[in-house]
């Protein structure tokens, strides 16, 4: 995305970008949603998706996973624009235990999932060159190795998927259908993919998902604004802020320490007109992506509040967030 970014000079072009982009990860999405998977975050150019089942159906899902990155890298692995950019995607492929976590307060908050094999979806999916599929070591050991055709990489880090011995596709169907009994929020139906657009209104339900929303996205989504308006492209400014754990810190003293950063991060970023708008986890630690200049938030001087907002953040992190970088 970042070279084809830097090669829209007029707004015009930046527009088109962000349809162009918005529809490509739209087809991404709905392939995932397709095959059962749960779309987790979409940060930047990243997208985290999640089947949830339990340990002794997890072979069964890699199976189902592996062919639909398969799917998904034969439509979309490269998208050529007009403009003559190519979009390019890596897929990386992890499974095992993880841990779900929530931080924020009554106003905003984030879900987390963090883990070993968290980590290992992220080596993997580093490890992989465009329009490739790697797995895992701990997905490779958890699947049935048989049906797949791969390329050792690294021996214990990951495997390359050159492609799955299931021929006729009437196997597969069986399969699918099959893997379907472990994801009940599923739907049949040709219309609905999800169990959750049949649920009767909630009002308690709604302020809940709301609060994983960020405000300039519900104004709009309030006002009814249609779908294409609420993606664009605008000029923004960014704080990034990192923090690196001890290796040898507890999970839930891991936990403790995001929520202690997210809540100030948030107040002060609030503070001076921005939004905390992502949490992600990466190997050793997270990050906070915070943006001024959103909808509604526009201010001459975002980049000085930015600044002194990064110059507080520094400070309160360095002075009370111990086992941290």
């Amino acid at each position: 995305m970042d070279r084809f970014s830097l090669s829209c000079k007029l707004e015009h072009d930046m527009d088109r970008l962000a349809h162009i982009f918005s529809y490509y990860i739209s087809d991404i999405v709905e392939h995932v949603l397709c095959f059962g998977g749960d779309i987790l975050n979409i940060t930047g150019n990243v997208l985290l998706a999640l089947w949830t089942v339990e340990q002794n159906q997890l072979s069964d899902i890699i199976t189902l996973v592996a062919k639909c990155s398969l799917e998904i890298q034969e439509k979309f692995g490269i998208y050529h624009t007009r403009e003559g950019q190519d979009l390019q995607l890596k897929i990386g492929l992890s499974a095992g235990r993880i841990s779900q976590v929530i931080v924020g307060d009554e106003q905003r908050q984030y879900l987390l999932v963090i883990g070993r094999d968290v980590d290992g979806v992220q080596l993997a999916q580093r490890l992989a060159q465009a329009n490739e599929i790697v797995l895992s070591w701990n997905c490779w050991k958890l699947c049935e190795q048989y049906m797949f055709e791969v390329e050792i990489m690294r021996e214990d880090e990951a495997v390359k998927l050159r492609d799955m011995r299931i021929i006729d596709p009437f196997d597969f169907d069986e399969h699918f259908y099959k893997c379907l009994d472990y994801l009940p929020h599923y739907r049949t139906s040709a219309d609905i993919l999800r169990a959750a657009l049949e649920l009767d209104p909630d009002s308690a339900l709604e302020q809940t998902l709301r609060k994983h929303i960020m405000k300039n996205l519900l104004k709009k989504i309030d006002e009814g604004q249609p779908m294409e308006y609420i993606s664009e492209f605008r000029t923004v400014t960014m704080v990034l802020v990192s923090l690196e754990f001890h290796k040898t810190a507890w999970v839930l003293h891991l936990c403790h320490l995001i929520q202690e950063a997210a809540l100030y991060i948030s107040t002060v970023i609030e503070t001076g007109g921005g939004q905390l708008s992502r949490i992600f986890m990466f190997e050793t630690g997270c990050m906070f992506l915070c943006v001024f200049g959103l909808p509604g938030d526009k201010k001459p001087d975002e980049c000085a509040h930015a600044l002194e907002s990064s110059f507080s953040i520094f400070s309160f992190c360095w002075e009370n967030l111990a086992e941290t970088k």
